[in-house]
């Protein structure tokens, strides 16, 4: 009987050793230049500046729009893990949309009131803008990064665990809410002159991530200005939308609603969108307990350095005009479980599926926009080459692979460096560098 127990035991735990070993491995530390899909990148980025569409066209006219997506019953939150549905709307949620084009491209550029544009959502709402046949195929995409929208919009066992899963009329009507946003935009396009600002709020943000870090407190602002006087801004910040706490029930977009109800109040504004900046590692500032009064002036005092500078803002007409994507190859997935040791590849997929990521940029004159499918560390910003063009940098572009950090913080005791982190230690400076590069060629376009 003994040795059959023992028998039994050493059964059980040769099965735990071979579970293990199937489904846990040592981190990679091999260097990411040293690796298959860093040269696959390079490649990729050498293709694309072959076969760049022109840079000029006519003058550049832009249009701007906002259509309510707001669920027409109540839907999962998605934001801190998803928590049920919500129980009531606080702030409707839209989706904002500027157009640009110059009579060589056009493009859309699409900021929603969600937490991510995930891949399902982004193809959805590419695939209805093909069928509605808009002289329009390029999109630009970003969120508000709220914790307080609505999920339901990602598919598979992944997407049923953080997003509460896909519901495809919901997803469908937010695809019609867009086509209808961009066809007002196009509609009403005018010749633009174009300027760019930025406005230094360091109270506003603080770094998560490492205590007295040094974070990226730069409001930027990019002004549109039509032959008629109407005034448009597109914003982005780099604190993360939980202003909000993570108990309340509430359907929200958070303080970027907040300030562009406060902007838009203005007489001389006639529209503001806004997108998340490189918004990891950073969070919003609040003192005490949560409350909308304190939102309001948050976002009050986030919105008067540019209200108050927003008529030196001197904007220029421009012939030029560029959209571009460059695939962003990665390396197996390294879900970090702890120090040294992270989830098996074909688990990782099983669960979060497979990732296809891309930059995209965009060239508005001499002012450059990176978007990057991540929570890109603010921590990052100071590493990326601007060659004296103003660059704004916009995450959630339409796909989604994680926290991008620095790579020195990588082994830190944080979520962001831990469970968040799905491609391991070097990926902030891999990142960064294929960022480097593509703003490179948007600038070499000339």
């Amino acid at each position: 009987m003994i040795k059959k127990f023992i028998y039994g035991i050493l059964i059980l735990l040769l099965g735990l050793l071979v579970l293990l070993i199937a489904c846990v491995a040592p981190i990679d530390y091999t260097a990411y230049q040293e690796q298959a899909y860093y040269r696959a990148s390079l490649q990729a980025m050498d293709s694309l500046e072959k076969v760049l569409p022109p840079l000029k066209g006519d003058t550049v006219e832009a249009g701007w729009s906002k259509k309510n997506i707001t669920p027409t019953q109540p839907a999962k939150l998605m934001g801190y893990g998803w928590k049920g549905e919500y129980e009531r709307v606080h702030d409707s949620l839209k989706v904002h949309t500027v157009v640009f084009t110059n009579g060589v491209q056009s493009v859309a550029v699409l900021s929603y009131d969600l937490m991510i544009v995930h891949p399902d959502l982004a193809k959805a709402i590419h695939l209805a803008v093909e069928e509605a046949d808009l002289p329009l195929r390029n999109i630009y995409f970003s969120a508000v990064h709220t914790h307080n929208g609505f999920g339901e919009w990602a598919e598979g066992v992944g997407g049923l665990l953080t997003a509460g899963g896909y519901d495809d009329e919901l997803v469908q009507y937010v695809a019609r809410q867009s086509v209808a946003s961009i066809e007002e935009a196009l509609h009403k396009r005018r010749p633009v002159k174009i300027g760019y600002a930025e406005f230094e709020v360091p109270a506003l943000v603080k770094n998560r991530l490492i205590k007295e870090g040094e974070v990226d407190d730069k409001l930027r602002v990019i002004k549109l200005t039509q032959d008629s006087g109407k005034t448009a801004l597109l914003c982005t910040y780099s604190a993360h939308a939980t202003f909000l706490n993570s108990k309340r029930m509430d359907l929200s977009a958070d303080y970027p609603s907040a300030l562009r109800q406060y902007l838009e109040a203005d007489s001389t504004v006639a529209f503001a969108s806004f997108a998340a900046g490189a918004v990891g590692s950073h969070s919003a500032v609040r003192e005490g307990e949560f409350s909308y009064e304190k939102m309001e002036a948050y976002a009050r005092q986030l919105a008067t350095p540019l209200l108050n500078g927003l008529g030196s803002i001197i904007g220029e007409y421009t012939t030029q005009l560029l959209y571009v994507e460059a695939p962003l190859y990665m390396g197996e997935p390294q879900l970090k479980l702890i120090s040294g040791w992270r989830v098996r590849p074909w688990l990782y997929h099983a669960v979060l599926g497979e990732h296809k990521p891309y930059l995209s940029g965009l060239r508005l004159g001499e002012i450059n926009m990176l978007g990057v499918p991540a929570d890109y560390s603010g921590m990052l910003y100071q590493k990326l080459n601007k060659h004296d063009y103003p660059l704004v940098v916009s995450s959630f572009n339409g796909n989604y692979m994680g926290y991008v950090i620095p790579d020195e913080y990588y082994k830190q005791a944080h979520r962001e460096a831990r469970e968040l982190n799905w491609y391991g230690p070097y990926t902030g400076s891999y990142v960064t560098e294929m960022m480097n590069r593509l703003n490179h060629i948007l600038i070499k376009a000339d």
